[in-house]
């Protein structure tokens, strides 16, 4: 089963080109799981009560064209399904007949009440159904990103309340606005992100105060890591697209 939701660009989706920031995008793809799971009867309060969460654990990105300001997108989501304890799913923006953007992520079943990561039950994802279809041609499974490297340029963020979701640590779309705040700072002053690769290492909890958002030019794009003291919250690689 795939599932469509449709989404006018709103004045506060846009950023000072009037194109879609990133983060909003990431709140799209996940803004659609999440309706995705309550059409099937699994939404989020019915897992927060049984005890357990989706965590978002890796997701790539290629973005086409940054739709604007009033301009209507249909994002497409569907379950590929599951293995072990990782399930996995995809993503389509578009624009009319235009692809704007795909992605595909990796998410892990978490129990609170054990604090761990647990298999993904097989009735869980029978009640959505599997497509078969893939978007990228990346093993996102075996892709890991390098971590261990000195940013060349980098940028402190001071954490907000209004950041921390009702899991108590900072929602994973924040990550990407720290992202794009770093990349047009320090990398890419005219351009915008068009590929892009994270994994999820450790959660910002409400305790941390700042983090540091770095990068490292590199052969193939910009190797990238949200940091603070010695932990590293998530990292991953992007490439920039034109002016």
């Amino acid at each position: 089963m795939k599932f469509r939701m449709e989404r006018p660009l709103d004045y506060f989706d846009v950023d000072s080109r009037f194109g879609l920031k990133l983060v909003s995008l990431f709140r799209y793809f996940q803004e659609a799981a999440v309706m995705h799971s309550e059409r099937v009867g699994i939404g989020s309060r019915t897992l927060v009560n049984d005890g357990t969460v989706w965590i978002l654990n890796k997701i790539a990105a290629e973005i086409i064209r940054y739709p604007e300001y009033g301009e209507t997108v249909t994002v497409t989501t569907w379950s590929r399904g599951a293995k072990g304890f990782k399930a996995f799913r995809d993503f389509v923006v578009s624009s009319g007949d235009q692809r704007l953007a795909v992605a595909a992520s990796i998410w892990l079943y978490f129990d609170m009440k054990r604090k761990r990561i647990v298999r993904v039950p097989g009735d869980l994802i029978e009640a959505y159904s599997v497509e078969d279809e893939t978007v990228l041609d990346l093993d996102l499974d075996a892709w890991r990103p390098e971590a261990e490297f000195e940013p060349e340029a980098h940028i402190e963020i001071t954490t907000r309340s209004s950041d921390f979701d009702p899991l108590g640590h900072v929602n994973n779309s924040l990550y990407f606005d720290y992202l794009e705040t770093m990349a047009s700072r320090a990398f890419a002053a005219n351009g915008r992100i068009g590929e892009l690769k994270i994994q999820f290492q450790k959660e910002i909890g409400a305790r941390c105060r700042a983090v540091r958002a770095g990068g490292l030019n590199a052969d193939d794009g910009c190797r990238f890591k949200i940091f603070s003291d010695d932990k590293v919250h998530a990292a991953g690689s992007m490439t920039f697209l034109g002016g």
